[in-house]
């Protein structure tokens, strides 16, 4: 049983004189992941600054990644009561906005933070990790940018604590 309602995707666009017009109108449902959590992808992009010339649903093909170098991807996350997710980094620039529940974002040096509905946290590269301490369910929607790697005195940070194909979800 799902934890919320799919959410709604509307999506805009032009027809053949310009004017706009809705493209599309639906529900997008959740699936399970390797992360003790379920992600539906709303929408994601493969190149900056996107191109909205004609339509072509990005999501009819599966993320690759959690993020992606070359674009955006918008996701929602479910998360279970009482889980916590392992420690992860992405190479882009996060935006995590708490739409339900509450969620602890945990670092690698112990520090914990507690966010509630309508918090935002930001994520510059960081490693870290979410968890879910309440009974309850929650959801928060994740926009990624592509961004480099961190680079600390000259050591780069990249992609941890994941598989590409486990992080894969979507598509037909």
């Amino acid at each position: 049983m799902p934890m919320f309602p799919a959410p709604r995707r509307v999506v805009t666009g032009h027809d053949d004189q310009g004017n706009a017009i809705y493209v599309d109108d639906k529900q997008i449902e959740p699936q399970p992941t390797g992360f003790d959590c379920d992600f539906a992808v709303l929408y994601e992009t493969h190149q900056f600054p996107a191109s909205n010339d004609g339509w072509e649903d990005p999501i009819e093909q599966p993320t690759k990644s959690l993020a992606n170098d070359k674009g955006v991807v918008i996701r929602i996350v479910d998360f279970k009561p009482n889980t916590k997710t392992r420690f992860h980094r992405t190479m882009s620039l996060d935006f995590g906005i708490i739409f339900e529940g509450e969620m602890v974002c945990y670092l690698d040096n112990g520090v914990e933070l507690t966010l509630k509905r309508g918090d935002v946290c930001v994520q510059r590269g960081t490693i870290h990790g979410w968890e879910n301490k309440s009974d309850k369910p929650a959801r928060v929607y994740f926009v990624l940018t592509a961004a480099n790697p961190v680079n600390v005195n000259g050591k780069l940070l990249t992609t941890a604590g994941f598989n590409d194909k486990e992080a894969e979800t979507g598509g037909k």
